[in-house]
């Protein structure tokens, strides 16, 4: 398992290395040849002008297997005083049978004295958990996906914006075999329906909403899900969420990120689990849980970029600790490439490693944080 884990990582760290090495060929072709390339850069251009964005999407790890997919989007600017918006459509497909689709978008508007988050999702996930809980067993799990999101703010100060939230998911969790089906009964992981309604208050001082150099961030919002809007189950959760970021250097920022969840009743599906890269959500649950990251980023070239990061995440409450085998850590490294130079908009590929067997592979659209 450990030779095989070590095969693996090897792989995504070759894959990171070749990403980094065309991206410097690349760079020296664009320097030395001519016409050609004179074209390749006005497509490129044009492509950075326009108001579509077009993005692949790669994810590997023990949990999902590798998947692939596409995200599509629109890029508006509804004001010259509001943050470009982004409306678009993903769907991945991984080589253990999943496949999800998802739509969505983030609007600012009225002179970003308003905000819209909204998002809709769905699919079937095929899980294989290597070290279930902590508990050494493998369980392997079908899930089906359905979910709906949406968040209005207003801002009621400079930088200070209250709204609220609403939430609805249904999806079912199902053992593929015998063993699995009694491990994921007895650890409480069962499928339910949930709908909630909450308030989110939020604190934005960025320069920039998808590659921010300075300022900061700050979320505090609760869902109470209730068994009269609809749900299987009544209970609460509670999330903080701080980000800030530092420019260190002409080409250098630092990122900090600093998260916590809380939940009161909530079924064991629906607790706190560890959310950094290099690790599956849902394979480690806690009432819980409280998480650090640090991303220090660094420009190489105009629109290509390189960082390093770590963090840890702790599992406590019912009797657990911020401590041994509570505490998950994380590192990693990574490129980026700003594929819309005037929004600031970036692709990104991450390598990340946790503990035991736990890592992950991801090209995505942004930044973690």
């Amino acid at each position: 398992m450990m030779e095989d884990t070590q095969r693996k990582a090897s792989r995504c760290l070759a894959a990171l290395a070749a990403s980094i090495c065309l991206v410097a060929h690349a760079q020296e072709q664009g320097q030395h040849e001519s016409q050609p390339q004179e074209e390749d850069k006005g497509a490129m251009a044009q492509h950075a002008r326009s108001p579509w964005l077009l993005v692949p999407l790669v994810s590997s790890g023990p949990k999902l297997g590798t998947s692939v997919g596409a995200m599509g989007a629109y890029i508006h600017r509804f004001d010259e005083a509001s943050p470009p918006s982004l409306i678009g459509v993903q769907a991945k497909y991984s080589n253990t049978g999943s496949s999800t689709v998802g739509a969505g978008g983030k609007l600012y508007f009225n002179e970003d004295r308003d905000r819209v988050v909204v998002g809709m999702a769905g699919g079937k996930a095929t899980n294989d958990y290597l070290d279930f809980l902590g508990t050494g067993l493998e369980v392997h799990d079908d899930e089906q996906i359905r979910g709906y999101f949406l968040r209005y703010q207003h801002r009621v100060m400079p930088h200070l914006y209250l709204g609220v939230q609403a939430v609805r998911s249904n999806y079912g969790v199902d053992g593929v075999d015998v063993l699995s089906d009694q491990i994921l009964d007895e650890a409480g992981i069962t499928g339910v329906d949930a709908a909630g309604l909450g308030i989110a208050l939020s604190y934005d001082s960025r320069d920039n909403q998808h590659n921010p150099s300075s300022g900061a961030y700050a979320q505090l919002y609760n869902v109470a899900f209730r068994e009269s809007l609809g749900g299987d189950v009544s209970y609460d959760v509670y999330n903080a969420d701080w980000r800030w970021y530092v420019r260190t250097g002409e080409n250098n920022v630092v990122a900090l990120h600093a998260s916590a969840r809380w939940t009161h009743d909530a079924p064991a599906s629906r607790e706190a689990t560890v959310q950094m890269r290099g690790y599956t959500r849902g394979q480690y649950l806690g009432k819980n849980s409280l998480a650090f990251e640090a991303e220090n980023r660094y420009m190489f070239r105009p629109q290509w970029g390189g960082k390093v990061f770590a963090g840890a995440t702790c599992l406590y409450g019912d009797g657990k600790s911020c401590s041994g085998d509570n505490l998950y850590p994380m590192a990693g490294l990574g490129a980026f490439y700003i594929i819309k130079p005037k929004e600031n908009m970036l692709v990104s590929v991450d390598y990340a490693k946790g503990s035991g067997d736990n890592h992950g592979f991801y090209i995505r659209f942004g930044h973690s944080f």
